[in-house]
């Protein structure tokens, strides 16, 4: 029985970090020499100079619309972009 639970623990872990170092990987070729419009330099036309992403940016479509390091205000911001209210 003790190895029993001792091998479905195991495979549970090596499945986990298979899935975490290939989660990893995704994000990694998401920024990796992206390029995108840089819509805070003209926020009339929400249209600017093409930039590189990283990984802090928030990307409506092809265009960068603000920076933060925390998701949570990242996710904020994209909702708002995308929520056809006036500024």
């Amino acid at each position: 029985m003790k190895m029993l639970i001792t091998k479905v623990v195991l495979a549970a872990s090596v499945a986990l970090g298979t899935l975490m170092a290939a989660q990893a990987a995704d994000a990694a070729q998401r920024y990796n020499g992206a390029q995108a419009y840089d819509a805070q330099a003209n926020p009339n036309y929400r249209f600017g100079p093409r930039v590189t992403v990283q990984p802090g940016d928030v990307v409506s479509g092809n265009s960068v619309i603000g920076r933060d390091t925390d998701p949570f205000i990242r996710d904020q911001l994209l909702r708002e972009y995308n929520s056809g209210r006036p500024d």
